[in-house]
């Protein structure tokens, strides 16, 4: 029983929503901070999709990631 419930437990506090920083930035520097609430896991979906809009040229140094 004591096993079920660390299960349980370990799967609530994995799936909890933060705040995550998703951090867009160049050589220049960071020039974007996106605030992102949810699970770890679409926060970093959502912050690769905000990459995504960035990369419109070729050879782009641009990149955004979950700090």
């Amino acid at each position: 029983m004591k096993i079920a419930y660390f299960i349980i437990t370990i799967a609530f506090l994995t799936s909890c929503k933060k705040n995550y920083s998703c951090d867009c930035f160049n050589p220049g520097g960071v020039f974007k901070t996106y605030e992102i609430k949810d699970t770890k896991k679409n926060a970093t979906e959502k912050c690769k999709d905000y990459s995504k809009e960035y990369q419109t040229i070729s050879f782009s140094e641009t990149d955004c990631s979950i700090r």
